[in-house]
């Protein structure tokens, strides 16, 4: 943990990269993260989209921008939940959802 300690965020403090390298470092936290990792790896589909790093409310004002109208629940999802390109969802799971909406 040490070696990415040092490697402070452009953007960021260094004493407020230190105080989150410090909180991560807790054993409390360090048990979360553990219990996280497994509940992650034990359903690979849950909690799956294709927004990345870009916020659900970014990719509604884009879509609203581009449809000139406030877009549907449905077309957001289906922003952040469908390959790129493609008419198909990333998962079972984002498939189902989907269908569940529009019914």
């Amino acid at each position: 943990m040490t070696l990415w300690r040092e490697r402070v965020p452009t953007w960021m403090k260094r004493d407020y990269w230190q105080g989150l390298c410090n909180i991560w470092a807790e054993e409390r936290w360090q048990e979360t993260s553990t219990i996280m990792k497994v509940n992650q790896a034990a359903n690979l589909e849950a909690n799956k989209h294709t927004s990345g790093s870009v916020f659900f409310v970014t990719h509604q004002f884009i879509l609203e921008k581009e449809l000139k109208r406030p877009p549907t629940f449905q077309e957001v999802f289906d922003k952040t939940h469908e390959k790129k390109g493609m008419d198909q969802y990333i998962s079972n799971r984002a498939r189902e959802v989907a269908e569940s909406y529009s019914q």
